[in-house]
């Protein structure tokens, strides 16, 4: 149950098929692995030992999949980093794995620049193509250096495969302990889940860095597909991409899914050869799902997990998102039903089962065994065998979960729970309104009251009193925003998820609290 098996297997089994594309460039089964071997036997040549870290930061690539494969495959541990991070984020992350080697991109050169002056460990750092900077060894050099024999691995299936990073949207990143039996666990469920196949042509849209997409591309190669790799996500080169490889699965975050719904070119694509639709990460308001589904003319599947949990936990799966488009519009709301292998119970803040609303548990073979350094943290997540989520939802009769919000972004009322996540839900079905978040401001007679800040499309001008109107029959009075504030964009984090901390500070400054 090693992580790099994946890639020693198929090279056995399926040698001459296409393993990646990437560009112009196109690697068998057998010439991938032939890589990851040589860059293994360099990696070991530059003194890196089994449990050590090795920090990757790189926009998507064959090399950064190979590079994964060969990390695993000498018994050091994945450490991925999001490029989207600035210097000082990426430094944290970098010292708290304590990292001995960076492995980057041309294009991240200017962050590796900057990292260099102020990191501590690192001791080799190796470019994905040209770099100026001093001291660095190339991948391609590596692989003309690495011997292509016979390479035994020296993991073992309860040795560390990866340290993910949670992105967060308060406090420091958490170090999330992924061992390799577990994440092959995960990776093998999801490729179930997923309905990957040896004749799928799988786009991998979303960051290898991200637990999400790399667990999409892992299991499609553990199912023997061909993966398209795509650098950067724009629109129209998606759009091409996909026509020209012919795809016939894809995944996305749903910013992506919008992005393209969007793109002057979707109306005329040829989705003819696509099969699949991955998502998962935040809801899709539905009538831009409809248009994706209508238009695309293939299954579309919803994925719901966490980094903690050894990434997916359950899927919403394409009948319901038949059913959802025909006349059960609110299945579109749900996160689908636990995938096999995983259990899922609804728990009380003592952590016992509870009908209606109360916080998602998870139990499954795939848990991380903890958080890097943070035992306490550890602790009240991983509680009797299950992993406290942080998520609140309910379960309908037919087995299915619909998440209302995460557990910290309660909003109470007058006395009455709000989640936030469902006013977000009307309001971004609004026809002017380009994004939204919901928070609680401080009110003296409600305690909390609920607040809507808007960015509007541009063009429009709609106003306070217009959206508190759309509300109106859609949401129980409580839940209608007292108020709505109009700004330029919503602070994101590097990872695209709101920081609503900072939308909050404005209101609450001067408040001892903050509930």
């Amino acid at each position: 149950m090693l992580i790099d098996s994946i890639l020693w297997q198929q090279a056995q089994m399926r040698p001459h098929k296409v393993a990646l594309v990437c560009g112009d460039r196109r690697f068998t089964y057998a010439e991938t692995a032939d890589r990851t071997r040589r860059l293994a036997h360099a990696l070991r040549g530059l003194g890196i030992q089994p449990g050590q870290k090795v920090a990757v930061l790189a926009t998507n690539c064959a090399e950064h999949a190979e590079a994964v494969f060969a990390i695993a495959a000498i018994g050091a541990v994945w450490v991925p980093l999001n490029f989207r991070l600035s210097v000082p984020e990426l430094a944290y992350i970098v010292d708290d794995s304590e990292s001995v080697a960076v492995i980057c991109t041309t294009d991240m050169q200017a962050s590796a620049e900057g990292l260099r002056d102020i990191v501590r460990g690192v001791s080799t750092w190796i470019s994905i193509g040209a770099t100026a900077l001093p001291g660095t060894v190339l991948y391609d050099d590596l692989l003309r250096q690495g011997s292509s024999g016979a390479l035994a691995s020296m993991a073992a299936p309860d040795d560390l495969f990866s340290i993910m990073y949670t992105s967060g949207t308060t406090g420091k990143p958490k170090g999330v302990m992924l061992p390799h039996r577990r994440f092959f666990v995960g990776t093998i469920l999801s490729t179930i889940a997923l309905k990957a196949t040896e004749h799928d042509i799988k786009l991998q849209a979303i960051p290898q860095f991200h637990a999400g997409g790399y667990i999409y591309q892992l299991c499609h190669m553990a199912a023997g597909a061909t993966l398209v790799i795509l650098p950067r996500f724009e629109p129209e080169p998606t759009l091409a991409l996909m026509q020209r490889e012919r795809a016939t699965a894809a995944g996305f975050v749903p910013s992506m899914l919008l992005a393209l719904i969007e793109a002057p070119s979707f109306q005329t694509a040829d989705f003819s050869a696509l099969q699949r639709v991955m998502y998962g990460g935040s809801p899709i308001p539905e009538d831009r799902l409809a248009r994706a589904l209508e238009r695309m003319g293939a299954k579309f599947l919803q994925t719901y997990g966490q980094t903690e949990a050894g990434v997916l936990v359950s899927v919403l799966d394409d009948a319901d998102h038949d059913r959802g488009l025909r006349d059960a519009p609110q299945l579109l709301r749900s996160c689908g039903r636990a995938m096999l292998g995983y259990d899922i119970r609804i728990v009380d803040d003592a952590g016992a089962p509870t009908e209606g609303i109360g916080e998602l548990a998870v139990r499954a073979d795939s848990l991380m065994t903890g958080y890097l350094k943070r035992p306490d943290e550890t602790a009240a997540t991983l509680v009797d065998g299950w992993l406290r989520t942080g998520d609140l939802g309910w379960q309908d009769d037919a087995g299915r979960f619909y998440l209302v919000d995460r557990k910290k972004d309660l909003i109470v009322s007058g006395g009455e729970n709000v989640y936030p996540i469902e006013i977000e839900h009307v309001l971004s079905s609004h026809p002017d309104v380009l994004d939204v978040a919901v928070i609680g401001v401080p009110d003296p007679r409600w305690g909390e009251a609920v607040k809507a800040v808007i960015v509007r499309r541009p063009g429009t001008s709609t106003d306070e009193a217009s959206l508190v109107g759309f509300c109106r029959g859609k949401l129980g009075g409580f839940k209608i925003p007292k108020s709505v504030d109009f700004i330029d964009a919503l602070p994101r984090n590097a990872s695209g998820k709101i920081q609503k901390v900072i939308l909050r500070d404005r209101y609450w400054a001067g408040h001892a609290r903050k509930i």
